[in-house]
């Protein structure tokens, strides 16, 4: 049975992701119940709250769930490209030192690059410094990627954010505790201690931070709503829809029982703020499962600005519960096949990726897709493609990001700004941009040129759109504008689309 190995990281490359529509219709909403373990979940712990700054408010805007106003100043869209290999980015640049990482981007509500990570080196820094300040760092970059408008140090490296889309305050996630930053990043609102792996922040200001295999939810304020501690499962990432009043919670669990013994087995909970359970998807129980040997996870998920649920999975294998509906494994998923680059066959054991989009009030699965890469010298075979990155723009492309073996399809034609890149090198940052209906890429492209890394966020809203990448062997694309640093952490920006 193919298994993803339970010691690795979730941070490392992995298998599968995306599982969106084929030609199947959307599934039944799941049935709200307890899981398989039920969580535990703890109600409001007493504690001095953090004081809100004058006028925050905590009323989400208009528009669909988690969407809030329409940025401002920002440029006009942009129109998909001729070929899905080839892209035009405005900027393309490493950031800061070698021994650094980019782990997150966001958009601001004004259209402003919102970049996470760890840097040393900065070219001409003069930082705010929040706390004790440190080499962990949010950067804030004009729309193009091109000019840095502020640097923000805070103690312990950053390893996720998210901008707030109605006021622009920056959740942020660092090995030390989790913070919320006033829109302008001058100032914490409000500060909690505890390594934080991923967080996520709502239209009203609710966040969500995970740290080991708990969800810790505050209020606009920082106050304790509730610790979600879903027993016996492993938690990768965490989004927050304050439209439906649910957080989200994904991963996996190990069970043994059934055919497959052991076997991993991705979920996605929905809880409301007090932590209580009102969906959840995949998840099944181990004797149901049938044939589906193959593990899976469910490494990210993200609101899309469309106000849609977006997933990032991985499975070791195309014989697993992606295969199948999120709500009930006797039914077909609704999955969208393409060509062989998203359908599992002659896959093996490779890890590949999944996506799915979801409706985030019921948990009904809208769409799914795989995503995987091929050895064209060994008859097509399907080689591994994993994602740490999930999220749709208004319109509800989706755009996903990782690491990928030899090679995502027309690899060798993969042209940015004009100039085509290197051939694979062990270990290509991809970047993918699916219409909406998922029946065509637009974008399918590499941003290592020559070197190898992992793409860690992408973002895309009000005509903007960029990806971060950990670098692990310098060799990415260097595009227009000046540098910002000579490895480590990279940024690649690009016009959204229409």
């Amino acid at each position: 049975m193919p298994t993803i190995p339970r010691g690795r990281r979730w941070t490392a490359a992995g298998a599968g992701l995306l599982l969106l529509l084929s030609g199947c219709a959307p599934d039944p909403a799941p049935r709200a119940g307890a899981p398989t373990t039920a969580p535990t979940t703890t109600a409001p712990t007493a504690g001095a709250p953090g004081r809100p700054a004058a006028g925050a408010t905590g009323a989400p805007g208009g528009g669909r769930a988690g969407l809030g106003p329409a940025p401002l100043d920002c440029p006009p869209p942009g129109r998909a490209p001729q070929s899905a290999s080839r892209l035009d980015p405005t900027a393309g640049s490493y950031l800061g030192r070698a021994g650094g990482v980019a782990t997150a981007v966001d958009v601001s509500p004004t259209c402003q690059l919102v970049v996470g990570g760890r840097f040393a080196g900065l070219p001409g820094e003069q930082a705010t410094t929040i706390g004790r300040g440190g080499a962990g760092a949010v950067l804030l970059l004009d729309g193009t990627g091109r000019r840095l408008l502020r640097t923000v140090r805070v103690a312990g490296a950053v390893e996720d954010l998210e901008v707030r889309r109605t006021g622009g305050e920056i959740a942020v996630a660092t090995d030390r505790g989790v913070l919320l930053l006033d829109a302008a990043a001058g100032r914490a609102r409000w500060q909690r201690g505890g390594a934080a792996s991923r967080v996520a922040v709502g239209s009203a200001g609710t966040v969500a931070a995970v740290t080991g295999a708990t969800v810790t939810v505050y209020d606009l304020t920082g106050a304790t709503l509730a610790r979600i501690a879903p027993s016996g499962r492993t938690v990768s990432d965490v989004a927050v829809d304050d439209r439906s009043g649910l957080v989200f919670v994904s991963g996996f669990r190990q069970t043994s029982g059934g055919r497959c013994v052991p076997v991993q087995i991705a979920y996605v909970h929905a809880y409301d703020r007090r932590g209580r359970l009102r969906w959840r998807a995949y998840d099944h129980p181990a004797d149901r499962l049938g044939d589906l040997c193959a593990d899976s996870r469910a490494d990210r998920v993200a609101m899309g600005r469309d106000g849609r649920l977006y997933l990032a999975g991985e499975t070791a294998g195309g014989n697993s519960v992606f295969a199948r509906s999120a709500a009930d494994v006797g039914r077909p998923a609704p999955n969208v096949v393409t060509d062989d680059f998203s359908r599992a066959t002659n896959t093996g054991n490779a890890h590949h990726t999944y996506l799915a989009r979801f409706d985030p009030a019921s948990g009904r699965q809208l769409a799914g897709q795989v995503v995987i890469s091929r050895i064209d010298s060994k008859g097509n075979r399907g080689n591994t493609i994993t994602p740490l990155a999930i999220g749709a723009d208004e319109s509800g492309r989706i755009y996903a990001g990782g690491v990928s073996a030899y090679q995502i399809a027309d690899r060798s034609g993969v042209t940015l700004g004009g100039r085509r890149l290197a051939p694979y090198a062990g270990g290509d940052a991809w970047v993918l941009v699916l219409a909406p209906d998922l029946r065509r890429r637009l974008s399918w492209v590499v941003l290592t040129d020559g070197g190898t890394g992992t793409v860690r966020g992408v973002a895309a809203a009000g005509g903007v759109a960029a990806a971060v990448a950990q670098v692990d062997k310098a060799g990415f694309w260097r595009g227009p504008g000046p540098s910002l640093g000579t490895g480590g952490g990279y940024l690649a920006a690009w016009p959204g689309l229409g």
